[in-house]
């Protein structure tokens, strides 16, 4: 049961990102496979936030 609603949280989190960066589907599910930490100007590259602040 909880694995169910992991996997809805998942579809939920990339259908999400799929409208906020406009990339295909087959893009974003890629990319969330991926088993690796992204910096703030790789996030900022995929329009996942607008702005990278810099101190």
């Amino acid at each position: 049961m909880e694995a169910e609603e992991l996997l809805k949280l998942r579809k939920s989190l990339t259908m999400v990102y799929v409208q906020r960066t406009s990339k295909h589907l087959w893009v974003v599910s890629k990319d969330m496979e991926r088993d690796i930490f992204t910096s703030a100007t790789e996030v900022q590259a995929h329009r996942i936030m607008d702005l990278v602040a810099v101190k």
